[in-house]
């Protein structure tokens, strides 16, 4: 068996906390200063290069644990 080189869609982004694992802003749904950051919140792969997206959600990420911490 081979892995995959990538982890598409193990911890998948959305809303409903039912069908995904992570919120918009890669918190987790079931512990809140959980951050997930990486390919894996991606709903589908793609077949671009990820890095700019992954590289978009780790700072808005990063706004929202400052926000946190400063309120």
């Amino acid at each position: 068996m081979v892995a995959p080189a990538t982890s598409w869609e193990t911890t998948i982004m959305g809303a409903d906390a039912k069908k995904s694992v992570v919120d918009s802003h890669c918190r987790a749904h079931d512990h809140p200063n959980l951050f997930i950051l990486g390919s894996s919140v991606f709903p589908t792969a793609s077949t671009a290069n990820p890095t700019s997206t992954i590289a978009a959600l780790a700072l808005r990420a990063a706004e929202t644990i400052k926000r946190q911490l400063t309120t």
